[in-house]
C-alpha cells in the first residue's frame, strides 16, 4: 500500500479551485431561484448581465481575485519574512 504525500501548495491549490468554482456553480444557479436579480457591476466598473452566464463569472472573478490575492499574501509573507527572534530573557 503506497501514500501520496502532497504539498500544502497543492492542497491549497485544490481548495482556492474548488471554492471558485463553488462561486461559479451558485452565480449560475443564482438566477434560476431569484426571479428579480440586479445586474452586477464587477470590481465596481464593469456591468454584467443578470443571466446565468453573467454571475457565474462574477461570482468565480471576484473570489478568485480577492481569495487569489490575500493567498499570495500569505504566501509571500510566509516565504520572505524571517520569523522573529524571542527576546533575552532579562
Amino acid at each position: 500500500m503506497s501514500t501520496r504525500s502532497r504539498s500544502g501548495k497543492r492542497i491549497i491549490l485544490i481548495l482556492y479551485l474548488g471554492i471558485v468554482a463553488f462561486a461559479g456553480v451558485t452565480g449560475y444557479l443564482l438566477p434560476m431561484v431569484v426571479s428579480s436579480v440586479t445586474p452586477p457591476r464587477l470590481f465596481f466598473l464593469i456591468e454584467l448581465p443578470p443571466t446565468s452566464i453573467g454571475l457565474a463569472a462574477y461570482g468565480a472573478i471576484t473570489i478568485g481575485v480577492i481569495l487569489g490575492f490575500f493567498l499570495w499574501l500569505v504566501t509571500y509573507v510566509s516565504e520572505n519574512v524571517d520569523d522573529a527572534e524571542p527576546p533575552e530573557p532579562q
